[in-house]
């Protein structure tokens, strides 16, 4: 087996967490997080973040550089608006930055002696831009705070052993939006879309993940729970990591399947610790343990357009809380314990 195999294997099945990054990452990697690491001035740190992520897209590091350049560099930008000289050093540190083309018009519109109302208008132009990648940012941000959001709800004892009438105010969130009304009944299944854009070049790309949240009953009490969506993992990687993959691509598909995993590791290893709950993996499933009366199986759809899944069968508390909704002068009631 090649060691790049090796490395998949050992991903998914769970081994590498990620304090062990540095010893996964390759010498060129780990030299160009190294030097955005010591920079000491702030453009320096955001010209090292932005050529470790332009050499090392995919990186072991590129979550963390892009999450670090994408909150530092907006303020780095606002400080650069305050003079001419701050314009350039700005230009000096990011000639292809996010606001390189702003911060190049404000150089020469301090040179031309523009008119004030002049001056306003480009600094109304920049704010526009800046509110417009913030944006974009949260947009991305929501994939994955979807995704984790759901199966943190589904880990909940308080889902289970009771009928969808009774189940928890997070639940009824979770199936129907943050927004939702408290009344009416709970649907078993829900779909939510939810979008973002690459900010590929020539042109940006648009993306949708429709992500559907279910509770399945038996006897008519919650046993099971599900989250899925059409090439899920391959989505919430290219929202995450903001680079673009090929669902039909089997290495791609492999890489997302790497990265979910990543990222459900730490929620579901509270509920199904590796030392008491035994992999039960079989066939094409990325993660399968079973302990306690719980169970939890992800797997990965077969090729692009396939669903992802993340499913987990639950036992309710010893003592579970019962929820309705609220009653007709609109006070949210709890019943006591059963």
């Amino acid at each position: 087996m090649t060691p790049g195999r090796l490395l998949v294997v050992a991903l998914l099945a769970g081994l590498a967490l990620p304090a062990c990054r540095p010893m996964l990452a390759s010498s060129g990697d780990l030299a160009d997080y190294r030097a955005f690491r010591v920079a000491a001035a702030q453009g320096t740190r955001l010209a090292r973040a932005q050529r470790y992520l332009h050499r090392n897209p995919n990186g072991a590091f590129a979550t963390e550089v892009r999450q670090a350049f994408e909150t530092e560099e907006p303020r780095y930008f606002a400080r650069a608006q305050s003079s001419r000289a701050a314009a350039l050093d700005y230009l000096a540190d990011l000639p292809n930055g996010p606001h390189a083309a702003a911060a190049l018009a404000l150089v020469r519109a301090l040179e031309s002696n523009m008119e004030e109302a002049e001056l306003s208008d480009i600094a109304q132009r920049v704010r526009h831009d800046e509110a417009k990648l913030e944006t974009a940012a949260a947009q991305r941000r929501a994939v994955g705070d979807a995704i984790l959001g759901a199966v943190g709800v589904l880990l909940d004892d308080d889902v289970y052993g009771m009928s969808r009438a009774e189940t928890p105010p997070a639940l009824r969130r979770a199936l129907l939006g943050p927004s939702a009304s408290t009344w009416g009944g709970l649907p078993e299944t829900s779909e939510r879309d939810l979008f973002f854009v690459l900010p590929t070049r020539p042109e940006r790309e648009s993306r949708v993940v429709t992500l559907r949240v279910s509770v399945i009953e038996k006897d008519g009490r919650v046993a099971t729970g599900r989250v899925e969506g059409a090439d899920l993992f391959v989505l919430w990687y290219e929202a995450d990591r903001i680079a673009k993959l090929d669902p039909a691509s089997a290495a791609d598909r492999t890489e997302a399947q790497v990265y979910a995993m990543e990222r459900l590791a730490g929620a579901l290893e509270r509920r199904f610790p590796e030392s008491k709950c035994p992999n039960a993996q079989v066939g094409s499933e990325l993660y399968h343990r079973s302990c306690d009366g719980w169970e939890v199986v992800v797997s990965s759809g077969a090729g692009a357009g396939a669903a992802d899944s993340i499913v987990i069968r639950g036992v309710p508390s010893k003592t579970p809380a019962r929820f309705t909704t609220p009653d007709a002068a609109g006070a949210a009631t709890k019943a006591q314990p059963r």
